[in-house]
């Protein structure tokens, strides 16, 4: 190992997203396991920060109310309004989080001035889907690296949406891109066309969630389990009929509990086995604990295997939980309806930890090149 190098993570961390907090914290231990000295950069996109403040804000302030939509602005406001104990509570848990896991207590935030400013020896992009301008309301340069020229700065699993670069948008990643050593994305598809667009070496890595093992998030986990007896646990990062349908029936056949996790209570959501106000550590500790996980979600999929459960995967289209499943040979873990579930079907997690062990050495190895090349 080369020697300690000290290095800042640019990220979307203060994002009140399960995958978003974890995906950071996963990067973070593992550079440190490494032998290097890593820190969250509290460099905060402000549509990202706006879209998470502590401030009741209703996105219709902005637009010409005609009559036509006031029944549509009527129901908003009533949702938010019906929710918003729950809201209050699931912020701060988030918040506490970020602060305390992600910053190490220094929650200022900084200009890119202050994070050029920084005595790191490389800045690490990603990962997450940084190269969105439909996040960042136009391409963002600090998660470019369009700061500290006399600085190494390294990509690692960056992301657009569909994994695809839009035409008008080519130009200006093959010029800001000639700021990075080197480079790694998340998906493929991504990986090739900038391969294409730049000529030079992409590499293809995995989640930073999967660099760790299960017993690297025990710090984070409730001692005890959050919820007495069994449980099927519905993770819902987007609301879908079909994933509640799933759970219940998983529920029914295995004779218990169900218990389902939504990031917004509204008239339409709510119920007594429904969670509002849960943080990454509750999130991760019902996992752990449940009979089974039913979701929609990429990160719901990814704890699932990695604390090995039963669970099932509930979407039409999903590249990135394809992908996955499909390197671990999983692919049975896909449903699309209530009927394919088996509950008497065990998971060979024997073979998909063999294949994740050989995705996380070649992330890691591409983590050293990068890193290592400090010294060049």
């Amino acid at each position: 190992m080369n020697d300690k190098k000290k290095i800042g993570i640019l990220t979307f961390h203060n994002a009140h997203n399960y995958g978003a907090v974890l995906q950071a914290y996963a990067l973070k231990t593992k550079l440190n396991r490494m032998g290097h000295e890593a820190s969250v950069l509290n460099y905060q996109n402000k549509y990202i920060a706006k879209t998470y403040r502590k401030v009741l804000h209703i996105d219709f302030w902005k637009r010409d109310i005609l009559p036509s939509r006031w029944g549509k602005v009527i129901r908003e406001v009533r949702d938010v309004f019906y929710g918003l104990k729950e809201w209050q509570k699931q912020w701060k848990v988030f918040e506490d989080f970020i602060a305390e896991k992600l910053l190490d207590g220094d929650t200022k935030q900084l200009s890119l001035e202050e994070v050029a400013a920084k005595d790191c020896d490389v800045y690490v992009l990603g990962s997450d889907q940084i190269w969105a301008r439909e996040l960042t309301h136009g391409m963002d340069p600090a998660y470019f690296g369009q700061f500290a020229p006399e600085k190494k700065k390294i990509s690692y699993a960056a992301s657009v949406p569909n994994g695809s670069i839009p035409e008008n948008e080519k130009p200006f990643f093959k010029q800001y891109l000639e700021s990075l050593s080197h480079i790694s994305v998340r998906e493929e598809k991504l990986a090739q066309s900038l391969r294409d667009l730049t000529g030079r070496e992409i590499d293809t890595v995995i989640d930073p969630t999967l660099l760790l093992g299960r017993e690297d998030y025990e710090p984070l986990l409730y001692e005890k389990p959050l919820k007495q007896g069994e449980y099927v646990f519905a993770y819902f990062v987007v609301e879908d009929e079909m994933v509640s349908r799933c759970a219940k029936k998983a529920a029914e056949l295995l004779g218990c509990e169900l218990i389902e996790l939504h990031y917004k209570k509204t008239p339409s959501i709510c119920g007594k086995n429904m969670i509002f106000d849960a943080g990454p550590s509750e999130f991760l500790t019902y996992i752990r604990d449940a009979k089974m996980v039913v979701t929609n979600s990429f990160h719901g999929t990814v704890f699932s295997i990695l604390f090995r459960k039963k669970f099932y995967s509930v979407y039409k289209e999903n590249g990135r939980i394809d992908n996955l499943l499909g390197f671990l040979g999983l692919q049975e873990r896909h449903i699309t309806e209530e009927s394919q579930i088996q509950i008497t079907r065990e998971i060979d997690y024997g073979q998909s930890d063999k294949g994740l062990q050989e995705y996380r050495q070649q992330s890691e190895n591409f983590l050293v090149k990068g890193i290592s090349a400090v010294d060049d």
